[in-house]
């Protein structure tokens, strides 16, 4: 099994990852993705250990009703009846994951895409989450690409394709440009985003297929990109780096209980 687990992570025989990984990580050795300390070349995880003691564990999530769980789901929702059969998520957003990904978003340190894409990888197969047959990026638009120089969403969804060993490909493309979702409610965030999908493909034919942001929040952007893909024929299953809840699920009852489970 453990060799079948290496292999779906791009870390079997003949991958690349041997004598020449290993003398570059000596020669240039990776950094804590949070406080920039140089990492033991045996530390598979991009953080160092004073940091680790800080790093509150991810999981899945239910598309439905959010609530959140590592192995056994907590309800009875059916994730066939939505065009996103799940999510996951390497850990909750807080302030140390705040800065990570503004310094992603706005400060073009793209060095640490290829530690995240290998993380949230090894995350996703040590889970059992899914095995998908490709990996695909929701899009920016054009002219918000221009503006910052790149799609943080794609360079992610690169680096977690070539971990599990599958392609990546660019499905969707993003016709609208809609204001930031970040400053206005649940109910706008579905409304701007609602139609701004287009799928690049007409046919995906049963393909599973996992999808990847850097935040999740309320859901709306992934969900509307999951329901274009869905209708060419794909399975749709989300990552991204951290769940963010708004402020409707962190009032909910058992919600900082239910933290200590997952």
């Amino acid at each position: 099994m453990a060799g079948d687990r290496e292999s779906f992570l791009g870390l079997g025989p003949g991958t690349g990852r041997g004598w020449l990984e290993s003398l570059l990580s000596v020669l240039f050795p990776g950094r804590c993705l949070f406080c920039r300390a140089i990492l033991p070349f045996s530390r598979l995880e991009p953080f160092c250990p004073a940091c680790r003691r800080h790093y509150r564990p991810g999981g899945r999530i239910c598309p439905f009703c959010e609530g959140f769980f590592r192995e056994q789901a907590p309800c009875s929702c059916r994730p066939d009846d939505s065009p996103l059969q799940g999510l996951f998520v390497i850990a909750l957003y807080d302030q140390g994951w705040r800065r990570l990904i503004h310094d992603l978003k706005y400060r073009n340190r793209r060095s640490v895409f290829r530690p995240l894409g290998a993380w949230l990888a090894a995350e996703i197969v040590n889970s059992r989450y899914c095995r998908p047959d490709l990996v695909a990026p929701v899009p920016l638009h054009p002219r918000r690409e221009k503006e910052r120089g790149y799609n943080q969403g794609a360079l992610l969804a690169r680096h977690t394709a070539r971990a599990l060993g599958v392609p990546c490909r660019s499905l969707l493309a993003r016709e609208k440009h809609t204001r930031s979702q970040t400053a206005i409610s649940r109910l706008e965030r579905q409304e701007n985003v609602r139609g701004v999908f287009r799928a690049l493909e007409a046919d995906h034919g049963g393909a599973t297929v996992l999808l990847i942001d850097d935040v999740y929040s309320t859901g709306s952007t992934m969900k509307e990109a999951a329901a274009a893909l869905q209708a060419r024929g794909a399975k749709v299953f989300g990552a991204a780096l951290a769940y963010n809840p708004g402020p409707r699920i962190l009032q909910r009852s058992g919600f900082y209980g239910g933290l200590e489970q997952w």
